[in-house]
Formats: structure tokens, C-alpha cells, sequence
């Protein structure tokens, strides 16, 4: 009897909304434990990690594995003649070519195509320059690194001033988004100095993704004419308010990224301090 009774009691009881309750919370933990396992393992099939001369390289961006795949096959085909410097230079031509649709494209919107164009020549260059020394085995770690990351600078100036220029968007705004990306690149080169690991990514998004993000909001201003608002006397854009936005949540990414690397590396400091008592 007693035995059956047990069993009763361990039955689920649809009638019983205690039972119900219980099922339902039962229900979420095995669920939310199954996705969060799910999205680990997606994300890290997504994250690549590799030797950039003596650093550790880690790429966790949406497109890290098809990027990959694609210089595996491309390096192997570029030309002879063709060297890393001329890549790099490359990849300045296409952010002047950026700036350029931008400021252009606002008179006559065909100029745009030449933001587009732009977006993939200086994602060609800027990310086979050193894929290409490392599968030449030609790597030069310190003029590399120098000339790749001041380089990056530059290019980011080019294009946010492109954009300031042009009647898409205010010259304030612009320089707002140049100064939060740069900051993110100085945290970025930080992080490599003091643990020798080079990030280039944050989260799902790296270079990779933002020029993509660049190049499906050029379509947009191509097709959706430019508005305009009064706010307190300062005349915006709707692409104003859209670019504020983006510098907002990249300073976001920018805080919590220091903040959290703030107290990992004083963590990491502070053990020292024990070992050397």
C-alpha cells in the first residue's frame, strides 16, 4: 500500500496546479540549461584561434571560420609580385574610396556603389596583408604590427570624415563614432601589450561584420531619401540618430570591456602580491 501511495504521489497530476507549476518550472530549467549549452557550443565552433607571430590570435566574429576558409584558398592564388605593403596600401585606397561615395553620393546616390567597392577592397587588403606574409612565411612581427594598427587608425579617420562631410550626417556625430572606434582599437592594442593576446573581435562582431553593417546601410541610404528633424535648433538626419546609436552601444562595449579587463588583470596582479609574501 504504501509503496502504491509513493507512487501516486510521484505521479504528475494535470488537475493539481501545485503539480502543474512545478512541471512548467521543471520544464524551464531543463530548457534554458539545454540552450544555453546549445549557444556555447555554437559559439565556439564560430571562434578561431591561431599564431600571429609570437601573439595568440582570436577571432569569435560570425564570419571568423568563412574568413579563414577563404584566405586558406585566396593567399595561395595571389600574384608573385604582389606583396604585403602593397595590401596595406590597398586597403587605404578603399577607405578613401568610402569617403569619397559618401560625400559624393549625397549630390548624385550612384556614388554610393563607390562605398560599397570600397568596403571590400579595404576588407581585402587590410585582412590578407598579414595572412599573406604568414603563408610566405615573409612575417615581419614588429613593422607589421606598427605599420597594420596605426594604419587601422588612419583608415578609421578617413571614412568617419567622409561621412561627416557629407550631408548624411553631422560632422559632430561622425567624429563621435571615430573617437569611440579608435578607443575600442587602443583597448584592443592594450590587451595585446600586457597578455599577448590579439582580439579581434567583440562578442559575435569584428571588422569583418561592421564593414558588412556599413555596406547594408549604404543600400539603405541609396533607397530611403534623407529626412530631416529639428532638435533644439540642430537640424539631424535620420542616419544622425542611427550612427549616435551605434557609437552608444560600441562605447557600451567599450565600458564593459574595460571593466571587466580591469578586474581580471587586477586579479591577476594581486597574486602576485601572495606569492612574493
Amino acid at each position: 500500500m504504501n509503496g502504491d501511495r509513493g507512487k501516486r504521489d510521484s505521479e504528475f497530476n494535470i488537475f493539481d496546479v501545485k503539480s502543474v507549476e512545478e512541471f512548467i518550472e521543471r520544464m524551464k530549467v531543463i530548457l534554458n540549461s539545454s540552450l544555453e549549452g546549445e549557444l556555447k557550443e555554437q559559439l565556439r565552433k564560430l571562434r578561431i584561434e591561431y599564431k600571429r607571430d609570437e601573439q595568440n590570435a582570436i577571432n569569435t566574429g560570425i564570419t571568423a571560420k568563412i574568413e579563414e576558409r577563404s584566405k586558406e584558398w585566396i593567399c595561395p592564388r595571389i600574384p608573385k609580385w604582389v606583396d604585403s605593403d602593397m595590401l596595406t596600401a590597398l586597403g587605404v585606397v578603399g577607405s578613401i574610396m568610402i569617403a569619397a561615395g559618401f560625400i559624393l553620393g549625397f549630390f548624385n546616390k550612384y556614388y554610393l556603389i563607390l562605398v560599397i567597392l570600397g568596403f571590400i577592397i579595404n576588407w581585402f587588403g587590410d585582412s590578407f596583408d598579414g595572412s599573406l606574409a604568414r603563408y610566405r612565411k615573409k612575417t615581419r612581427p614588429n613593422y607589421g604590427y606598427y605599420i597594420d594598427h596605426i594604419i587601422d587608425g588612419i583608415a578609421v579617420f578617413i571614412l568617419g570624415l567622409g561621412m561627416g562631410l557629407s550631408g548624411f550626417f553631422r560632422i559632430e556625430i561622425a567624429l563621435t563614432f571615430i573617437i569611440v572606434y579608435i578607443l575600442l582599437i587602443l583597448h584592443v592594442e592594450l590587451v595585446t601589450y600586457v597578455q599577448n593576446e590579439f582580439k579581434y573581435s567583440f562578442g559575435l562582431f569584428g571588422p569583418t561584420e561592421v564593414r558588412i553593417i556599413g555596406m547594408i546601410a549604404t543600400v539603405v541610404l541609396f533607397f530611403v531619401p534623407v529626412k530631416y528633424f529639428n532638435v533644439y535648433g540642430h537640424y539631424l538626419t535620420q542616419y544622425d540618430f542611427a550612427l549616435l546609436f551605434v557609437s552608444l552601444v560600441m562605447f557600451g562595449i567599450l565600458f564593459t570591456s574595460v571593466l571587466s579587463k580591469g578586474i581580471e588583470l587586477d586579479k591577476i596582479d594581486r597574486k602576485r602580491w601572495k606569492k612574493e609574501e
